[in-house]
């Protein structure tokens, strides 16, 4: 039993020491390699399916401001979104709330493919993403500007 006590501590100790340093967010190097970094404006939402752990969405949106090339004038993302009083969220997804006319920072993986990052536009992001896009780094489901910038 002694020895087992340090290796119980081993397996809670380290996956919370990785999940605190941020190596554990895949989502954000999904969002580091997506093909669609860009600002836009959400011009339609698209109810695709809906199970208790949320509704599948495809967001149309339309860009302002790319920072990838070949960013297509009109592009579309999948989502995750809890909409119904009766869903649970679940702790596999990160659910995004997508509004029409809401004007995003948003990267895609593809045209048609997930949404891997989802971050409301702030004076300072817009600032960041025009002027100095490298300063922002990903980190569950959201854009953020290092604070070193």
């Amino acid at each position: 039993m002694k020895r087992a006590i340090p290796f119980i501590f081993l397996l809670v100790l380290v996956p919370t020491l990785v999940r605190a340093s941020g190596h554990n967010d895949m989502l954000g190097r999904m969002a580091e390699h997506s093909e669609i970094k860009a600002i836009a404006v959400i011009k339609r939402v698209q109810n695709l399916t809906c199970y208790s752990d949320g509704s599948f969405k495809h967001v149309h949106f339309k860009r302002i401001y790319a920072i990838t090339p070949d960013t297509p004038k009109s592009f579309v993302g999948g989502c995750r979104d809890l909409d119904q009083r009766w869903q649970r969220r679940s702790k596999e997804f990160i659910y995004f709330r997508p509004i029409p006319g809401q004007k995003v920072y948003v990267t895609v993986s593809y045209n048609g493919g997930a949404i891997t990052s989802f971050t409301p536009l702030t004076p300072d992001l817009e600032k960041a993403v025009r002027n100095d896009p490298y300063s922002l780094y990903y980190e569950d489901g959201k854009a953020r500007i290092n604070p070193g910038e």
